[in-house]
């Protein structure tokens, strides 16, 4: 299965660019949407997710387009092990 990980946070977020980084070096396809000029958005990410922080780490089925919550930050981790 073809998966590319979408994460929405804010750049100023440890958590988040440690996301990023993480899927930079394991080569894994991803996508980071920074959305610190814009908290508003995160806020409505966060109750549609049902998640409290960023980053908010979703798995894409680039075959099928399906889309999954993995989580946060550890959460990726754990998930491509």
């Amino acid at each position: 299965m073809a998966e590319r990980f979408i994460i929405f946070g804010r750049s100023s977020c440890s958590f988040c660019i440690q996301a990023a980084d993480y899927c930079s070096a394991k080569g894994v396809d991803y996508c980071f949407a920074d959305y610190a000029s814009r908290p508003e958005i995160l806020e409505d990410y966060k109750l549609f997710y049902n998640q409290k922080t960023v980053p908010i780490i979703l798995a894409n089925d680039k075959s099928t387009g399906l889309v999954k919550k993995v989580g946060g930050y550890t959460d990726l981790l754990d998930y491509l092990k």
